[in-house]
Formats: structure tokens, sequence, C-alpha cells
């Protein structure tokens, strides 16, 4: 079973952010799971969440910086095991030092039970993606492209549930089409002195046949993040609207 925890936290000095956020949260996730035990599952975080929006830090070399006490939301998919490591972790000592010093004042934990819901139709579905890269054959994907994002969807599914969909990202080229889209194109520092090219916008993509399935992975999504360095918390991306057209 795998859970979605947010954590509310605090930070306790000055947080100079000059790389991307998602790495630090992915840090604080790992450190704190680690002082109770090894993780036996994948870690899946989000970027950095301030005032309700994403902190994009790293993204074409911005930096961002917060005073002591700022108050900042840290997101990740996790296994049900790990998240009750985290808790007792946090428990004993609410302090992270994970890049900038948090401490954590609050987590909620909420199950994402993969089920995949049954439907057909058409529909579109509006989202904004944040920092996003696709690789093909190990070249740069650099929009939201429907057939890299179904199969990417249907890799994470297998590797959370152990159902192989690929026979359903297979029938992408005929179910799901990109009708517009307004993305960026840059690069992000992912720490390390590593850079990575990445897109960020926003796109409409028309879905046919399985719509139920297809909204599900799509949900499902939202916490894992689609194509590469998804545990750092690139990938990540918001539905911002569906509409059932049939």
């Amino acid at each position: 079973m795998v859970v979605a925890v947010s954590v509310k936290a605090r930070v306790a000095s000055p947080c100079l952010l000059t790389g991307w956020s998602g790495s630090l949260v992915y840090n604080f996730f790992l450190t704190a799971i680690r002082r109770s035990a090894e993780p036996k599952g994948r870690v899946y975080a989000h970027p950095l969440y301030y005032g309700g929006a994403p902190v994009l830090s790293g993204l074409n070399g911005s930096q961002r910086a917060f005073e002591p006490g700022a108050a900042f939301e840290l997101r990740a998919l996790l296994s049900d095991h790990d998240a009750r490591l985290l808790l007792d972790s946090l428990a004993a000592e609410p302090r992270v030092e994970a890049g900038c010093v948090f401490e954590a004042v609050g987590v909620d934990i909420a199950p994402a039970d993969g089920k995949l819901e049954e439907g057909h139709g058409m529909a579109a579905v509006d989202v904004a993606f944040y920092p996003t890269a696709f690789m093909f054959h190990g070249r740069d994907v650099l929009y939201p492209s429907p057939q890299r994002l179904a199969y990417s969807l249907a890799k994470t599914y297998r590797q959370l549930y152990g159902v192989d969909l690929k026979e359903l990202a297979d029938r992408a080229p005929t179910a799901l089409e990109l009708v517009g889209m307004r993305v960026r194109t840059g690069w992000l520092n992912i720490g390390e002195a590593r850079k990575v090219p990445v897109f960020h916008g926003r796109a409409r993509l028309a879905i046919y046949g399985d719509v139920g399935k297809w909204l599900s992975l799509l949900k499902l999504g939202e916490l894992t993040g689609v194509g590469i360095s998804r545990a750092i918390g690139l990938g990540k991306y918001r539905i911002e609207k569906v509409e059932i057209l049939i």
C-alpha cells in the first residue's frame, strides 16, 4: 500500500535555495526516515510548497531566500511502511536538517489505492506542468508528449501496484491527443552542479476510449510525477480542469 504524505513545517534558520527545491524535499524525507530505519519503498517527492504554490528554485538559475519561521508543506508518496517510520522519527525529533533546517509541526497521511475507474467516452483535461522532462532512447523530449506521458504513468503503476498496463499505454496514439499547449523550455539545477533540460507550462489533452482509466492514471501522476527524476520532484503537474465531452 502507498500513501500520500504531507508534512507542515517551518524553517528554524535562514534558508537559501539555489537549486531545485524537490531535491531538498527528497533529502528531508530520506533523512527523517533513515533515523528510524532504511526505507523499503520508493520516495516520490514533490517540490517544496510555500503559500500553496511550488517553489521553482533552480529553474534557469533562479534562487529563493526564506526567513526563519517561514511555513512550508513538504509532500511525498511513500509506502505505508516508510510512512510509519517517518511518523516515528518526527515524533521523536521534529527537527530535520536537509539543506535547510525544518521543524515539523504536523503530518497528514491519505491512502493512494491506485483504483482504476471504469468509463468510456471522450474527455478534455487541462494540466499545469511544473519542471518536467521525458526521454526517448537517450533524447530529450521537452514537451508534454502523450505517448511519453502514457508510458511513464504505466511504468509507475506497475512499480507501485504490480499491474502491467503496457497494453493500455500502447493504445495512447489513438487514445490521447495533445490539442493545445503553452510551454517553455529551460534548464534546472537539481544539485551537485547537475543541470537538466526541462519544460514547464500548460497543456490540454483530449482522451478517447477508456476515459475512466486514463483519468485515474492522470490523478495518480499528480502524486508521483512523470518522466525522469520523479524521486526528486520532477514531472509534477496539477490537473486544473476536466471536461467530460461524451
